[in-house]
Protein backbone atom coordinates (compact mmCIF):
# COMPACT_ATOMS: atom_id res chain seq x y z
CA UNK A 1 0.00 0.00 0.00
CA UNK A 2 1.47 3.21 -1.06
CA UNK A 3 2.81 5.36 2.06
CA UNK A 4 1.09 9.04 2.51
CA UNK A 5 3.55 11.87 1.42
CA UNK A 6 3.67 13.53 5.05
CA UNK A 7 5.70 16.50 3.95
CA UNK A 8 5.58 18.23 0.34
CA UNK A 9 8.92 20.13 0.79
CA UNK A 10 10.75 17.24 2.25
CA UNK A 11 9.40 14.58 -0.10
CA UNK A 12 9.98 16.61 -3.20
CA UNK A 13 13.17 17.57 -2.01
CA UNK A 14 14.43 13.81 -2.31
CA UNK A 15 13.17 13.79 -5.89
CA UNK A 16 15.48 16.58 -7.00
CA UNK A 17 17.81 14.04 -8.83
CA UNK A 18 15.03 12.71 -10.68
CA UNK A 19 12.99 15.85 -11.33
CA UNK A 20 16.86 17.09 -13.04
CA UNK A 21 16.92 13.57 -14.66
CA UNK A 22 13.59 14.03 -16.14
CA UNK A 23 13.99 17.96 -17.37
CA UNK A 24 16.98 16.98 -18.98
CA UNK A 25 15.07 14.14 -20.82
CA UNK A 26 12.75 16.98 -21.83
CA UNK A 27 15.58 18.91 -23.02
CA UNK A 28 17.42 16.64 -25.46
CA UNK A 29 13.78 15.97 -26.94
CA UNK A 30 13.92 19.51 -29.24
CA UNK A 31 10.67 20.83 -29.96
CA UNK A 32 10.64 24.40 -31.99
CA UNK A 33 7.20 25.65 -32.50
CA UNK A 34 7.66 24.99 -36.31
CA UNK A 35 8.34 21.07 -36.36
CA UNK A 36 5.29 19.71 -36.28
CA UNK A 37 6.66 16.14 -36.13
CA UNK A 38 8.94 16.78 -33.26
CA UNK A 39 6.38 18.09 -30.71
CA UNK A 40 3.81 15.53 -32.05
CA UNK A 41 6.95 13.12 -30.95
CA UNK A 42 7.05 14.59 -27.64
CA UNK A 43 3.06 14.60 -27.68
CA UNK A 44 2.76 11.08 -27.79
CA UNK A 45 5.22 10.35 -24.97
CA UNK A 46 3.34 12.60 -22.62
CA UNK A 47 0.19 10.77 -23.94
CA UNK A 48 1.68 7.16 -22.71
CA UNK A 49 2.83 8.41 -19.49
CA UNK A 50 -0.65 9.91 -18.40
CA UNK A 51 -2.57 6.80 -20.18
CA UNK A 52 -0.38 4.61 -18.11
CA UNK A 53 -1.03 6.48 -14.80
CA UNK A 54 -5.22 6.01 -15.53
CA UNK A 55 -5.62 9.19 -17.61
CA UNK A 56 -8.63 9.84 -19.76
CA UNK A 57 -6.41 11.32 -22.72
CA UNK A 58 -7.95 13.18 -25.38
CA UNK A 59 -5.06 14.01 -28.38
CA UNK A 60 -6.38 17.22 -30.76
CA UNK A 61 -4.81 16.90 -34.25
CA UNK A 62 -3.54 19.79 -35.72
CA UNK A 63 -2.46 20.04 -39.14
CA UNK A 64 -0.20 23.50 -39.15
CA UNK A 65 0.89 23.12 -35.61
CA UNK A 66 1.99 20.00 -33.20
CA UNK A 67 -1.19 18.21 -31.72
CA UNK A 68 -2.53 19.48 -28.74
CA UNK A 69 -2.82 16.98 -26.17
CA UNK A 70 -5.38 16.49 -22.82
CA UNK A 71 -5.04 14.13 -19.98
CA UNK A 72 -7.55 14.04 -16.78
CA UNK A 73 -7.64 11.95 -14.34
CA UNK A 74 -10.91 11.66 -11.71
CA UNK A 75 -13.03 13.37 -14.93
CA UNK A 76 -16.08 12.42 -13.38
CA UNK A 77 -15.47 13.03 -9.68
CA UNK A 78 -17.16 16.45 -8.27
CA UNK A 79 -16.79 19.45 -8.46
CA UNK A 80 -15.35 21.92 -11.21
CA UNK A 81 -11.48 20.76 -12.48
CA UNK A 82 -8.14 22.11 -11.81
CA UNK A 83 -6.85 22.97 -15.29
CA UNK A 84 -2.74 23.00 -15.46
CA UNK A 85 -1.74 24.42 -18.63
CA UNK A 86 1.50 23.86 -19.89
CA UNK A 87 3.46 24.15 -23.68
CA UNK A 88 5.68 21.76 -25.19
CA UNK A 89 7.02 24.29 -28.06
CA UNK A 90 10.25 26.11 -27.34
CA UNK A 91 12.13 28.89 -29.46
CA UNK A 92 15.18 27.19 -30.15
CA UNK A 93 15.71 25.06 -33.60
CA UNK A 94 16.54 21.27 -33.82
CA UNK A 95 20.32 21.00 -33.38
CA UNK A 96 20.57 23.50 -30.33
CA UNK A 97 21.08 21.49 -28.13
CA UNK A 98 24.31 19.77 -30.17
CA UNK A 99 25.27 23.22 -29.86
CA UNK A 100 24.97 23.99 -26.55
CA UNK A 101 24.75 20.46 -24.63
CA UNK A 102 22.77 20.66 -21.40
CA UNK A 103 24.99 20.86 -18.32
CA UNK A 104 24.87 21.62 -14.63
CA UNK A 105 26.71 24.39 -13.00
CA UNK A 106 26.58 25.29 -8.98
CA UNK A 107 22.60 25.37 -8.11
CA UNK A 108 21.83 25.71 -11.95
CA UNK A 109 20.86 23.45 -14.39
CA UNK A 110 21.52 24.72 -17.93
CA UNK A 111 19.68 23.33 -21.13
CA UNK A 112 17.70 24.68 -24.13
CA UNK A 113 14.00 25.23 -23.21
CA UNK A 114 14.99 24.21 -19.48
CA UNK A 115 13.12 27.41 -18.14
CA UNK A 116 10.36 28.28 -21.14
CA UNK A 117 9.02 26.09 -20.10
CA UNK A 118 9.86 22.10 -19.80
CA UNK A 119 10.75 23.11 -15.95
CA UNK A 120 7.45 23.26 -15.89
CA UNK A 121 6.24 20.39 -17.40
CA UNK A 122 9.01 18.49 -15.48
CA UNK A 123 7.40 19.99 -11.86
CA UNK A 124 4.01 18.91 -13.30
CA UNK A 125 4.69 15.43 -14.19
CA UNK A 126 6.33 14.88 -11.22
CA UNK A 127 3.74 16.30 -9.08
CA UNK A 128 0.83 13.91 -10.95
CA UNK A 129 2.70 10.86 -10.69
CA UNK A 130 3.93 11.06 -7.17
CA UNK A 131 0.52 11.72 -5.86
CA UNK A 132 -0.74 8.76 -7.71
CA UNK A 133 2.39 6.44 -6.40
CA UNK A 134 1.22 7.67 -3.05
CA UNK A 135 -2.73 7.66 -2.81
CA UNK A 136 -2.62 11.30 -2.88
CA UNK A 137 -4.37 12.43 -5.95
CA UNK A 138 -7.47 14.17 -4.26
CA UNK A 139 -10.52 12.75 -5.58
CA UNK A 140 -11.43 15.84 -7.85
CA UNK A 141 -10.78 16.37 -11.58
CA UNK A 142 -7.35 17.46 -12.28
CA UNK A 143 -6.84 18.23 -16.47
CA UNK A 144 -3.53 18.50 -17.52
CA UNK A 145 -3.22 20.30 -21.14
CA UNK A 146 -0.40 20.37 -23.35
CA UNK A 147 -0.23 23.09 -26.05
CA UNK A 148 2.16 22.95 -28.94
CA UNK A 149 2.31 26.45 -29.93
CA UNK A 150 2.30 28.70 -27.21
CA UNK A 151 5.77 30.66 -28.07
CA UNK A 152 4.09 31.82 -31.53
CA UNK A 153 0.58 32.79 -29.99
CA UNK A 154 -1.71 30.11 -29.49
CA UNK A 155 -3.22 31.27 -32.80
CA UNK A 156 -4.57 27.51 -33.61
CA UNK A 157 -5.00 26.30 -29.92
CA UNK A 158 -6.97 29.28 -28.33
CA UNK A 159 -10.31 28.08 -29.10
CA UNK A 160 -9.51 24.53 -27.25
CA UNK A 161 -7.93 26.15 -24.42
CA UNK A 162 -11.02 28.49 -24.34
CA UNK A 163 -13.13 25.48 -24.57
CA UNK A 164 -11.30 23.20 -21.73
CA UNK A 165 -10.97 25.89 -19.50
CA UNK A 166 -14.71 26.80 -19.06
CA UNK A 167 -15.46 24.07 -17.34
CA UNK A 168 -12.36 24.94 -14.47
CA UNK A 169 -12.90 26.20 -11.78
CA UNK A 170 -8.68 27.03 -11.75
CA UNK A 171 -6.40 27.41 -14.08
CA UNK A 172 -2.38 26.87 -13.75
CA UNK A 173 -0.21 27.95 -15.70
CA UNK A 174 3.29 26.44 -15.59
CA UNK A 175 5.24 29.55 -16.86
CA UNK A 176 8.38 30.06 -15.04
CA UNK A 177 8.19 31.48 -11.32
CA UNK A 178 9.43 35.17 -11.53
CA UNK A 179 11.47 34.02 -8.03
CA UNK A 180 10.98 32.23 -4.70
CA UNK A 181 7.64 32.61 -3.23
CA UNK A 182 6.84 34.80 -6.04
CA UNK A 183 3.63 33.97 -8.74
CA UNK A 184 1.95 35.91 -11.61
CA UNK A 185 -0.94 37.35 -10.82
CA UNK A 186 -1.01 40.34 -13.94
CA UNK A 187 0.27 39.71 -17.47
CA UNK A 188 0.04 42.99 -20.51
CA UNK A 189 -1.96 41.77 -23.16
CA UNK A 190 -0.47 41.16 -26.70
CA UNK A 191 -1.26 42.80 -30.11
CA UNK A 192 0.55 42.98 -32.98
CA UNK A 193 -0.72 45.32 -35.90
CA UNK A 194 0.44 45.95 -39.68
CA UNK A 195 -0.26 49.41 -41.21
CA UNK A 196 0.67 49.51 -44.75
CA UNK A 197 0.70 52.67 -46.64
CA UNK A 198 -0.13 52.50 -50.60
CA UNK A 199 1.08 55.61 -52.64
CA UNK A 200 2.04 55.81 -56.36
CA UNK A 201 5.48 55.08 -57.71
CA UNK A 202 7.55 57.55 -60.06
CA UNK A 203 11.17 58.94 -61.21
CA UNK A 204 12.67 60.23 -58.14
CA UNK A 205 14.72 62.79 -60.15
CA UNK A 206 12.80 63.24 -63.63
CA UNK A 207 9.25 63.12 -62.05
CA UNK A 208 9.09 63.59 -58.49
CA UNK A 209 5.95 65.52 -58.59
CA UNK A 210 3.79 62.64 -60.26
CA UNK A 211 4.71 60.14 -56.99
CA UNK A 212 3.35 59.74 -53.76
CA UNK A 213 5.47 58.95 -51.54
CA UNK A 214 4.73 55.84 -49.17
CA UNK A 215 7.47 56.41 -46.76
CA UNK A 216 7.02 59.87 -45.86
CA UNK A 217 3.12 58.76 -45.50
CA UNK A 218 3.94 56.01 -43.02
CA UNK A 219 6.79 58.72 -41.18
CA UNK A 220 3.81 60.71 -40.81
CA UNK A 221 1.83 58.31 -38.96
CA UNK A 222 4.55 56.87 -36.93
CA UNK A 223 5.11 59.81 -34.51
CA UNK A 224 0.40 59.62 -34.29
CA UNK A 225 1.02 55.98 -33.37
CA UNK A 226 3.45 56.21 -30.90
CA UNK A 227 1.69 59.14 -28.76
CA UNK A 228 -0.86 56.58 -27.65
CA UNK A 229 1.19 55.17 -24.98
CA UNK A 230 -0.23 55.71 -21.86
CA UNK A 231 3.16 54.96 -19.27
CA UNK A 232 1.29 55.65 -16.14
CA UNK A 233 -1.36 52.74 -17.51
CA UNK A 234 1.37 50.67 -18.53
CA UNK A 235 0.11 50.86 -22.08
CA UNK A 236 2.91 50.81 -24.96
CA UNK A 237 2.43 51.39 -28.47
CA UNK A 238 6.24 50.57 -30.16
CA UNK A 239 6.97 50.34 -33.88
CA UNK A 240 8.93 47.30 -34.44
CA UNK A 241 9.69 46.49 -37.84
CA UNK A 242 9.34 48.95 -41.42
CA UNK A 243 9.83 48.10 -44.66
CA UNK A 244 9.56 50.31 -47.95
CA UNK A 245 11.09 51.41 -50.89
CA UNK A 246 13.10 48.96 -54.17
CA UNK A 247 15.23 51.65 -55.35
CA UNK A 248 17.17 54.89 -54.74
CA UNK A 249 15.69 56.35 -57.77
CA UNK A 250 12.06 55.33 -57.52
CA UNK A 251 9.50 56.84 -55.21
CA UNK A 252 8.18 54.20 -52.93
CA UNK A 253 4.66 53.21 -53.93
CA UNK A 254 4.17 50.83 -50.50
CA UNK A 255 5.66 50.97 -47.28
CA UNK A 256 4.70 49.25 -43.99
CA UNK A 257 4.84 49.24 -39.99
CA UNK A 258 4.49 46.78 -37.66
CA UNK A 259 3.25 47.48 -34.37
CA UNK A 260 3.62 45.67 -30.97
CA UNK A 261 0.95 46.76 -28.06
CA UNK A 262 1.34 45.84 -25.01
CA UNK A 263 -1.54 46.83 -22.62
CA UNK A 264 -2.68 46.00 -19.02
CA UNK A 265 -5.80 46.69 -19.15
CA UNK A 266 -8.47 45.89 -21.47
CA UNK A 267 -9.77 49.06 -21.56
CA UNK A 268 -6.82 50.18 -23.06
CA UNK A 269 -6.31 47.41 -25.41
CA UNK A 270 -9.75 48.47 -27.14
CA UNK A 271 -8.53 52.25 -27.18
CA UNK A 272 -5.37 51.88 -28.47
CA UNK A 273 -7.15 49.39 -31.39
CA UNK A 274 -9.74 51.58 -31.66
CA UNK A 275 -7.16 54.59 -32.12
CA UNK A 276 -5.17 52.69 -34.42
CA UNK A 277 -8.00 51.86 -36.85
CA UNK A 278 -9.03 55.75 -37.28
CA UNK A 279 -5.72 56.57 -37.81
CA UNK A 280 -5.48 53.96 -40.61
CA UNK A 281 -7.99 56.39 -42.25
CA UNK A 282 -6.67 59.59 -41.59
CA UNK A 283 -4.09 59.59 -44.54
CA UNK A 284 -1.65 62.06 -44.84
CA UNK A 285 -0.64 62.89 -48.14
CA UNK A 286 -3.53 63.17 -51.30
CA UNK A 287 -3.96 60.12 -52.83
CA UNK A 288 -2.32 58.12 -50.27
CA UNK A 289 -4.44 55.46 -48.57
CA UNK A 290 -3.57 53.52 -45.27
CA UNK A 291 -4.50 50.28 -44.33
CA UNK A 292 -4.86 48.35 -40.97
CA UNK A 293 -4.65 44.49 -39.86
CA UNK A 294 -4.19 43.12 -36.99
CA UNK A 295 -5.20 42.02 -33.35
CA UNK A 296 -4.63 41.17 -29.95
CA UNK A 297 -3.03 38.16 -29.58
CA UNK A 298 -3.23 37.90 -26.00
CA UNK A 299 -5.85 39.61 -24.01
CA UNK A 300 -4.70 41.43 -21.03
CA UNK A 301 -5.04 39.31 -17.48
CA UNK A 302 -5.87 41.88 -14.90
CA UNK A 303 -5.45 41.85 -11.95
CA UNK A 304 -8.94 42.87 -10.57
CA UNK A 305 -11.02 41.64 -8.12
CA UNK A 306 -11.22 38.26 -8.95
CA UNK A 307 -7.78 38.00 -8.94
CA UNK A 308 -7.55 39.55 -5.18
CA UNK A 309 -9.65 36.74 -4.43
CA UNK A 310 -8.06 34.01 -6.08
CA UNK A 311 -4.87 35.20 -4.45
CA UNK A 312 -6.75 35.07 -1.16
CA UNK A 313 -7.82 31.86 -1.75
CA UNK A 314 -4.54 30.85 -2.77
CA UNK A 315 -2.83 32.37 0.67
CA UNK A 316 -5.29 30.57 2.85
CA UNK A 317 -5.00 26.97 0.99
CA UNK A 318 -0.63 26.96 0.80
CA UNK A 319 1.71 26.70 3.96
CA UNK A 320 4.19 29.49 2.36
CA UNK A 321 4.14 32.76 2.32
CA UNK A 322 2.83 34.31 -1.45
CA UNK A 323 4.23 37.36 -3.09
CA UNK A 324 2.47 38.89 -6.31
CA UNK A 325 4.12 39.66 -9.50
CA UNK A 326 3.28 41.35 -12.87
CA UNK A 327 4.67 40.41 -16.43
CA UNK A 328 4.54 42.31 -19.53
CA UNK A 329 4.91 39.02 -21.26
CA UNK A 330 1.71 37.10 -22.50
CA UNK A 331 1.02 33.60 -22.08
CA UNK A 332 -1.79 31.23 -22.16
CA UNK A 333 -3.16 31.93 -18.94
CA UNK A 334 -4.50 35.66 -20.61
CA UNK A 335 -6.91 33.75 -22.33
CA UNK A 336 -8.43 31.92 -19.30
CA UNK A 337 -8.46 35.09 -17.09
CA UNK A 338 -10.14 36.88 -19.23
CA UNK A 339 -13.32 34.68 -19.53
CA UNK A 340 -13.01 35.39 -15.98
CA UNK A 341 -11.93 31.80 -14.83
CA UNK A 342 -9.99 32.32 -11.85
CA UNK A 343 -6.14 32.23 -12.78
CA UNK A 344 -2.68 31.61 -11.68
CA UNK A 345 0.31 31.82 -13.48
CA UNK A 346 4.35 31.12 -12.78
CA UNK A 347 3.89 28.16 -10.82
CA UNK A 348 7.19 26.41 -12.92
CA UNK A 349 10.48 26.91 -11.34
CA UNK A 350 12.60 30.14 -11.26
CA UNK A 351 15.86 30.79 -13.17
CA UNK A 352 16.78 33.17 -16.52
CA UNK A 353 18.30 33.34 -20.08
CA UNK A 354 14.28 32.81 -21.28
CA UNK A 355 14.68 31.95 -25.38
CA UNK A 356 18.55 32.61 -25.27
CA UNK A 357 21.46 29.86 -25.60
CA UNK A 358 22.12 30.72 -21.80
CA UNK A 359 18.69 29.76 -20.67
CA UNK A 360 18.56 27.76 -17.35
CA UNK A 361 16.70 27.07 -14.02
CA UNK A 362 17.53 27.28 -10.52
CA UNK A 363 17.53 23.20 -9.66
CA UNK A 364 16.26 24.08 -5.88
CA UNK A 365 13.15 25.50 -7.34
CA UNK A 366 11.75 22.75 -8.64
CA UNK A 367 11.10 20.84 -5.43
CA UNK A 368 9.70 23.92 -4.42
CA UNK A 369 7.14 24.56 -7.27
CA UNK A 370 6.59 20.95 -6.97
CA UNK A 371 5.30 21.52 -3.08
CA UNK A 372 3.52 24.61 -4.18
CA UNK A 373 1.27 22.92 -7.10
CA UNK A 374 1.02 19.65 -4.83
CA UNK A 375 -0.74 21.99 -1.68
CA UNK A 376 -2.84 23.40 -4.37
CA UNK A 377 -3.88 20.63 -5.79
CA UNK A 378 -4.70 19.01 -2.14
CA UNK A 379 -6.05 21.90 -0.63
CA UNK A 380 -7.85 23.95 -3.25
CA UNK A 381 -11.25 24.50 -1.49
CA UNK A 382 -14.00 22.22 -3.43
CA UNK A 383 -15.94 24.14 -6.05
CA UNK A 384 -19.00 22.75 -6.92
CA UNK A 385 -20.16 22.71 -10.87
CA UNK A 386 -23.70 23.86 -11.31
CA UNK A 387 -26.29 22.07 -9.89
CA UNK A 388 -24.15 20.29 -7.33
Amino acid sequence: MPTQIKQFEAHFAEQTGAMVWMLSGLIETETPSSDKDAIDELGDWMSTWAADLAADVKVYPQSAVGNLVECRWNATAPGKPILILCHMDTVHPIGSVDKHPTHTEGERLYGMGAYDMKGGITVAQTVIQELIKHNQLPERPISLFLNSEEEIGSRNSRGTIEEIAQEAGLVLVMEPSPGPGKIVTARKGVGIFQMVALGRASHSGSAPENGVNAIVEISYQVGKITALTNWELGTTVIPTIIHGGVNHNVIPDECDITINVRARYQSEADRVSQALYDISHQAYLEDSLLYLTGDFLRPPMEHNALMEQTVATLREAVPMPIEEFSKGGGSDGNFTAALGIPTLDGLGPTGGGAHSKDEYIDIPSLPRQAALLSHILCQWPHMPRDGE
